[in-house]
């Protein structure tokens, strides 16, 4: 009789009971860790002006209302001078063109770095990687006299071009290790067959490498929808303001603003995030899977 062997993914139960226990609830805590205070705020933003601060603690609030969504709209086209359709249109512009981008421009940069060999190929690329490690509150203030002589502040391509230089290095970063897993008899016999690099590149490499090209552009829309510094500096009309800013506005208001608004003033700002992911979820799994596996 044979016994059916099943595929264990971490620790053994049977071998190691304590540290499959252990690791089960360190996941446990991390995952509650990063949901809990999501769904807290949501409750809080569910909550009418009188319950808002009872029950604290308890995430079902007793009474539900959606007040507290109109009452942020209300409140950006007040006191903001700007509105949170025009908030969403500049932090999508500015984030699609920057992501856009820095992703196609790294494909092109690590299908070179992972299919030629030239000289100086690794140190360029060390360069490339280093440029990652530089804080972006070092550059400041060299990108604002920049922007400010070629007269692009208070507009998108001040935030943009930034945007473009500082994803990069991150997007070549995960490109090239996926880019390097595929095998090379592939590239080889579509070479045999005719094929030149930019054929190879646009009809084999990226359909292959369509699960790293989503993981990368969701880290990158993450890390470009939620920046701060460079928006708060570099965009000061209103309206052309992002997200972030408006948020930061809204918490540093003079005016009394109710913890239900302002709770569902981030609800709003998250909700593209969880659609992004929700629409790539498939593809950014796979991609981070792929990424475990060795090629």
């Amino acid at each position: 009789m044979t016994m059916k062997r099943h595929r264990s993914f971490g620790a053994s139960l049977a071998r190691s009971p304590a540290f499959y226990v252990l690791s089960r609830v360190v996941v446990f805590l991390t995952i509650a860790g990063i949901v809990f205070p999501v769904l807290y705020i949501f409750s809080i933003s569910l909550r009418t002006k009188e319950t808002v601060y009872q029950d604290f603690l308890f995430i079902i609030p007793k009474d539900v209302t959606l007040s507290n969504y109109v009452d942020a709209f209300q409140y950006a086209d007040k006191n903001l001078g700007v509105s949170f359709v025009e908030m969403f249109r500049n932090s999508i512009i500015c984030t699609l063109i920057a992501v856009g981008a820095a992703t196609t421009i790294a494909a092109f940069g690590s299908f070179s770095f992972s299919n030629y060999k030239f000289r100086g190929k690794e140190a360029l690329y060390t360069i490339i990687i280093a440029s990652f490690a530089i804080p972006a509150q070092v550059l400041l203030i060299p990108l604002f006299f920049i922007l400010r002589d070629l007269r692009l502040l208070n507009s998108y391509s001040a935030i943009i071009l930034p945007y473009i230089g500082f994803l990069i290095p991150i997007a070549t970063l995960i490109l090239r290790s996926f880019f390097e897993q595929i095998p090379g008899e592939i590239k080889q016999s579509a070479r045999i067959d005719g094929a030149s690099d930019l054929r190879i590149f646009l009809q084999i490499i990226l359909p292959l490498a369509r699960p790293a090209i989503a993981t990368c552009a969701i880290l990158l829309f993450l890390e470009t929808w939620n920046e701060f510094v460079f928006a708060l500096v570099f965009l000061q009309n209103p309206k052309i303001q992002t997200i972030p800013v408006a948020i930061a506005k809204i918490a540093g208001s003079r005016y009394m603003l109710p913890l239900g608004t302002y709770a569902s003033s981030i609800m709003i700002t998250i909700l593209p995030i969880l659609l992004v992911f929700a629409l790539f979820q498939r593809w950014f799994i796979a991609g981070i899977t792929m990424g475990s596996m060795k090629g």
